[in-house]
């Protein structure tokens, strides 16, 4: 009798199993990215954890890796790839290595203003058809972070776009960008951000584009105290999973796994514009001399580059999108 309670019992117990809902298993996913916890790349990972936990009632969560400790961009979107890493917040220029249409993000003035960004980023057809993208490529969409809005510092004022001309300024190793600032008239030099302040120091560059928090941090007002308000890039920073893996959760939590990073990418984009737009008062009291040019001049120079760089339908289908949102 023992023994025939004890087999039905296991049968029970497998019954149950099967039966219960897929929340009902631990899930922990590891969350990999290049800053430190408490900037806006942190807050928005910590803030998918958190939703997501919410929404399993605890059965899934995310542990997030702050400083490249899982690796650098490169290596965590690799990870993604081979199982070492579940999910990795990258520079849209690292991963567009891996899904080239999504350079159209590289492209200058691609959105009119950093609130403008965040409508067409939650707009669902714009979503799908980034997440169409990178699943061909083996890649699963959850969030899009921002990374900043990038202006332009010199060693004197920008008033209008003549006078950039003839400067040396720094860019990143992108063509687009390279290319844009050469429209705007001046002589782009791609250098490594690690030489930059060097090199403004000691006149091999007369100034650089970059965010309001970079410009901060790294002190670069000690060598070029002239900040143009221009908004020529929202740079922006897509949250990737292995699409092997995303399809391998319960089809439960990829849903709330989804929701989180929507929300989660609401949050973070919301954070870092507060973030930047609180550096201003910070700038000013370092005595930072900012102006603020009209920019039309600029997005007409500006216009040629977009135009050239949109080689692909999957480009102009995006670019499109992107433009079409209020």
């Amino acid at each position: 009798m023992m023994k025939l309670t004890n087999i039905a019992l296991c049968a029970a117990m497998a019954i149950t199993a099967v039966a219960a809902p897929a929340f009902a298993q631990d899930i922990t996913l590891k969350a990999s990215h290049n800053a430190n916890a408490e900037e806006p790349y942190g807050v928005g990972l910590r803030k998918m954890a958190e939703v997501l936990e919410a929404k399993t009632d605890g059965a899934a969560t995310i542990n997030v890796f702050d400083n490249a400790t899982l690796g650098d961009e490169m290596e965590s979107i690799q990870g993604t790839q081979m199982g070492t890493v579940d999910i990795a917040v990258t520079a849209n220029s690292t991963l567009s290595n891996f899904v080239p249409d999504l350079s159209v993000f590289s492209l200058p003035f691609m959105f009119e203003n950093a609130e403008q960004m965040d409508r067409a980023l939650s707009d669902p057809a714009v979503r799908d058809a980034i997440q169409a993208e990178l699943e061909k490529q083996g890649f699963h969409l959850l969030a899009v972070f921002s990374a900043g809005t990038r202006h332009i510092m010199t060693k004197k004022p920008i008033e209008t776009l003549a006078d950039m001309e003839g400067l040396k300024i720094r860019t990143m190793q992108n063509p687009a960008h390279v290319d844009t600032f050469n429209a705007f008239g001046a002589n782009a030099t791609p250098i490594a951000y690690t030489e930059l302040y060097g090199a403004l120091e000691t006149g091999v560059v007369d100034g650089a584009e970059a965010a309001n928090t970079n410009f901060f941090s790294q002190k670069f007002y000690e060598v070029a105290p002239d900040w143009a308000v221009v908004g020529w890039l929202e740079l922006v920073a897509p949250v990737i999973m292995g699409k092997a893996a995303y399809d391998a959760l319960p089809e439960d939590v990829q849903a709330a796994l989804d929701e989180a990073g929507l929300e989660a990418g609401k949050f973070e984009r919301a954070t870092y514009l507060a973030s930047d737009n609180a550096r201003f008062a910070d700038l000013e009291e370092v005595g930072v001399k900012m102006t603020r040019p009209d920019t039309t001049e600029f997005r007409e120079a500006a216009a040629p580059v977009q135009q050239k760089y949109l080689e692909t339908e999957g480009q102009k289908k995006i670019f499109e999108l992107l433009k079409s949102v209020e």
